[in-house]
């Protein structure tokens, strides 16, 4: 029978089923090459870090020391991934890279501090831990594990540019599972202390 010998009815689920095919490549397609954010490629498909960002403030003021202790100052704006807590020792990172967001204004050098203690769970001598500003590397500095110490970096003003936010991100190559079959966006490595963004010293 000739295409155009069947009925109307026919013809019109032939169309359907094209269509609804069509539909269903289209689908695939998409879950193939979909088009989203950077971060959440990185957390979902590419599984390239374990620190999804979320939207945070960023509030701070300038040359303020945060406590992020429990019972210390509201930090929750200036979190965007990567922590658990906070606890009495400290905010405890967890996965592979941590984030902080603290406001800077702008047109001026700025010194970084971290205060932070390595985990005492079994593993390496030390901890290691990569910080970046804005997508530069700064410094690579160990954390002893029980051990509290202040680390400073120096960001300079052309770094924090136009956006008037400086973006840290804690990378830890040495991080610990704290138990057998634990993904790795649980993965331990420092507790965070205290922090402070301040104006560089003269000179």
């Amino acid at each position: 029978m000739r295409l155009s010998d069947r009925s109307p009815l026919t013809l019109a689920a032939y169309a359907l089923a094209a269509a609804l095919a069509l539909l269903e490549l289209a689908v695939l397609w998409q879950a193939l090459h979909p088009h989203v954010p950077a971060h959440y490629r990185a957390y979902y498909i590419d599984r390239t870090t374990t620190c999804l960002p979320q939207p945070v403030s960023g509030d701070y003021v300038l040359g303020a020391e945060l406590n992020f202790r429990s019972g210390g100052d509201n930090t929750r704006e200036n979190r965007p991934c990567g922590w658990d807590g906070p606890a009495g020792d400290g905010m405890h990172s967890i996965g592979e890279t941590s984030r902080l967001r603290l406001a800077a204004g702008g047109g001026q050098n700025l010194t970084l501090m971290l205060e932070l203690t390595g985990v005492t769970l079994p593993g390496p001598e030390r901890q290691r831990v990569i910080v970046s500003a804005n997508d530069t590397h700064l410094d690579e500095i160990s954390v002893i594990p029980g051990e509290t110490d202040r680390f400073s970096f120096d960001i300079p003003a052309a770094l924090v540019g136009e956006t008037g936010f400086v973006d840290i991100a804690l990378d830890y190559p040495d991080a610990i599972s704290p138990g057998k079959r634990v993904a790795n966006t649980y993965w331990r490595s420092v507790k965070l202390t205290a922090a402070s963004l301040s104006p560089a010293a003269p000179g």
